[in-house]
């Protein structure tokens, strides 16, 4: 299924939600607003084929806050990583060059609005809204490193499904398909070099374990997330960002309250 099939898909099933009685999603969905706090741990990678690659452990934070008003929703997110990657690629001359420590901060911002509905016993959600990924990795430890900076502004469409396990356990599945609306990259190398990118796409897919008591829901949450961006154009200088990819996948442990 290529991403247009998948976003057709998605928009249809929004669609059908439409006509469905608010008894049919459980009271504590419907009545209350939810705070989401959770630490999570990925590997992580950022390649440019035939270029370079940086991988290495991040450790993060992801925090939302979501306000329900039945049959739609709105969620604010924000999330932040950090850990330290190797770079191995090379040099500007083509000598093949290794570094460490290369210190890496990201950051994710998302701003959404969905739609509720329940299906043969799922508590469905779909939703789409704008993001802005921020992406700084500090290389300036090495001689030949220096600092960039990754802009991807962006727009998120998805689909969570909830489904009842027994015993006040449930089992959560999401799916999600980024839209890249431009991607701006700014070196601190020759100067300042600023470089646009697009066309661009990600997507994200989790599973979810939840245990649901009576003000606090615990869940264990694996996911999965990648990156597709196309090369850019040239800066005035001659400088341009290669066509690249980044896969990060890890363990996130979910406190909602």
């Amino acid at each position: 299924m290529n991403a247009y099939h998948m976003l057709v898909v998605l928009v249809f099933l929004g669609a059908a939600a439409d006509g469905q009685q608010a008894d049919d999603l459980p009271v504590e969905t419907l009545l209350a607003a939810r705070w989401e706090i959770a630490p999570e741990v990925s590997w992580y990678r950022y390649e440019e084929p035939g270029v370079m690659r940086n991988t290495g452990t991040l450790y993060g934070v992801v925090a939302s806050y979501t306000h329900y008003e039945y049959p739609e929703l709105w969620r604010l997110e924000g999330g932040v990583s950090a850990g330290e990657v190797e770079y191995d690629g090379s040099l500007m001359d083509g000598t093949p060059y290794t570094m460490a420590g290369d210190d890496d901060l990201l950051i994710n911002v998302r701003i959404l609005g969905g739609h509720l509905w329940q299906a043969e016993g799922w508590d469905n959600q779909f939703y789409g809204g704008l993001g802005y990924r921020y992406l700084n990795d500090d290389s300036t430890h090495d001689p030949a490193g220096y600092n960039r900076h990754s802009n991807y502004f962006y727009m998120p469409l998805g689909l969570r499904m909830y489904g009842p396990l027994g015993d006040n356990w449930y089992l959560g599945v999401g799916g999600e398909f980024d839209v890249l609306l431009i991607g701006v990259q700014i070196s601190d190398i020759d100067g300042r070099v600023t470089n646009t990118q697009w066309p661009g796409f990600g997507a994200r897919a989790s599973v979810e374990l939840r245990h649901s008591g009576s003000s606090l829901d615990l869940a264990v949450a694996p996911f999965v997330q990648y990156w597709w961006v196309d090369e850019s154009d040239v800066s005035p200088e001659g400088w341009y960002e290669p066509r690249n990819n980044t896969l990060q996948y890890g363990l996130s442990l979910v406190w909602r309250f």
